[in-house]
């Protein structure tokens, strides 16, 4: 198993209640980061204290990963869409 699929299963089985978490390699390393899920935690607690943003970089060693917190009760807000990447591309 590759450490990216190491990182996948790691944010899978991380419990954030009412949340679907994406997330994005800007950047790779070679080492598995330690703290993705405290740092999720901590996220998660920050959106629950009000935090209008539901997107977060996270940085370990050569790691950039970008989180992406999508709720599971509603509608995904507009500019956190993932039909945004997709059409931004295309239109190039």
């Amino acid at each position: 198993m590759t450490i990216t699929d190491q990182i996948f299963r790691k944010v899978a089985e991380t419990s954030i209640p009412h949340f679907f978490i994406t997330v994005e390699f800007s950047a790779s390393g070679t080492e598995m980061p330690e703290h993705i899920e405290s740092f999720l935690r901590e996220k998660h607690k920050a959106i629950l204290r009000g935090a209008s943003g539901r997107k977060f970089i996270y940085k370990e060693g050569e790691w950039r990963l970008i989180f992406t917190f999508f709720p599971t009760d509603r509608v995904v807000d507009e500019r956190y869409a993932l039909k945004n990447k997709v059409q931004m591309k295309s239109e190039r």
